[in-house]
Order: structure tokens, then C-alpha cells, then sequence
């Protein structure tokens, strides 16, 4: 279970403008174009890296990720059981492809008030796809922002997308951020989380997390 993710979840739904990489394909289960073939039985094999503030790894294991056949359908959307024990979306928790198959949702649990959006596809580099004020620090209320990105990255031999989460305190300064890179037909390739670099005067951030998609079974 990752801490950022968790934090962000509990309050976090933007509302999505159209997108331009709009397809045809309604169903999450569909393994050849779904942002996410989301089917029972479904496998991914990840390696989880953590990192200190000097690139060096502190610790790196192998994180394998199945769906269940469990599933449960909330504002609209049917979401469906991921367990990523070891990982970022740890256990309990389930996901959803939007109807359009331009984006994807999180749930925490079946007990969870809403669901949270942490991808999208988008027309143009940088496009805002939402904000919200954050209020971890109440004397200093802050945005937390998603970005998505047209251009596609190679992210270990996978054909990605990227969406890009920040969260900024009163004064501009980056709490945290998150990258999240998915492959239509894979689903998500990899995720990184980067923390505030300790002591430092310049706003920077270094990579103090990453989950990469090593292989995967998809029925």
C-alpha cells in the first residue's frame, strides 16, 4: 500500500474534459485495446524499486498483481478486484475503464464514498485534466493537479501514455508528485513517486519509488 496513493483517494475526483484518443471499444475486458484488460485472472509481474535521495536503491522485489473475479459497479462505471499486495494499489482495492476507454478510476474498498480518477488520456502535452485544493496543511491550502500527455514514451519495450499528479503547498513548493505510464492493450507499464529532496532550496524532487511491468499473462 502506497501512502500517497491512499492519501489522495479518500477525496479526490476530477471531472474530465473530451479527449481526442477516443475509441470505440466499450469494454475493460477487452485485452487487445482496453487502457487496462481488466478480466479475471489477469496477470502482471512487476519489479518495486525504493530509492533514497541519492539514486541509490535501498530495496528492489518482485510484486506479481492478479485480478479476482470479484466486482462491483459504482457511478456507473463496473469496477473489478486488484490485488498488488506488495505494490501501489495494495489489496482490498478495485479498478475501472471509463465507458469512453479514456481513462481509469480507482476505488479503495466496496465501502469507499467514490471513486478517484488517476489516468487519462488527453489531446495535448500538459493538459490540464483537473484540480482541486488540498488541505493536508490547513494554514496553507494547496492544489493537488492531474496533467496527461499526447506523446507517447517506451517504458521497458511497452508503448505508453503518461499522467502526471502533483500536489503543491500555498507557496508553489511540490509536496509530491506521481507518474503513472499505461499501454493500451498492457495496462499500467510502470508508476513513480518523487518526494521533496531533505534540506533542499531549490524545489527539487527525486524518485524515491517506482513499479515497472515486467512481464504479464493476459487471458
Amino acid at each position: 500500500m502506497r501512502r500517497l496513493h491512499y492519501f489522495f483517494a479518500a477525496f479526490f475526483l476530477f471531472l474530465i474534459a473530451s479527449c481526442a484518443k477516443t475509441t470505440s471499444n466499450n469494454s475493460s475486458e477487452n485485452s487487445a485495446t482496453s487502457l487496462w484488460p481488466l478480466k479475471s485472472g489477469n496477470v502482471w509481474l512487476y519489479q518495486d524499486s525504493v530509492f533514497d535521495a541519492s539514486g541509490n536503491l535501498l530495496e528492489g522485489y518482485t510484486d506479481s498483481t492478479f485480478l479476482s473475479s470479484k466486482s462491483t459497479t459504482k457511478n456507473g462505471m463496473t469496477f473489478y478486484a486488484y490485488n498488488d499486495s506488495l505494490g501501489w494499489f495494495g489489496t482490498g482495492g478495485y479498478i475501472a475503464v471509463d465507458a469512453s476507454n479514456t481513462a481509469l478510476y480507482g476505488l479503495d474498498s466496496l465501502n469507499a464514498s467514490s471513486p478517484y480518477l488517476f489516468f487519462a488520456l488527453v489531446p495535448y502535452d500538459g493538459y490540464t485534466i483537473g484540480s482541486r485544493q488540498d488541505f493536508t496543511n490547513p494554514s496553507c491550502i494547496g492544489v493537488d493537479a492531474l496533467y496527461g500527455f499526447a506523446t507517447t514514451y517506451t517504458v521497458n519495450g511497452y508503448t505508453c501514455y503518461k499522467t502526471l499528479e502533483d500536489v503543491k503547498d500555498c507557496n508553489g513548493n511540490i509536496i509530491y508528485a506521481d507518474v503513472y505510464y499505461v499501454s493500451p492493450g498492457v495496462g499500467v507499464v510502470r508508476i513513480e513517486e518523487y518526494s521533496p529532496i531533505p534540506s533542499s532550496t531549490t524545489n527539487a524532487l527525486y524518485l524515491d519509488y517506482s513499479q515497472t511491468l515486467k512481464s504479464d499473462k493476459l487471458n
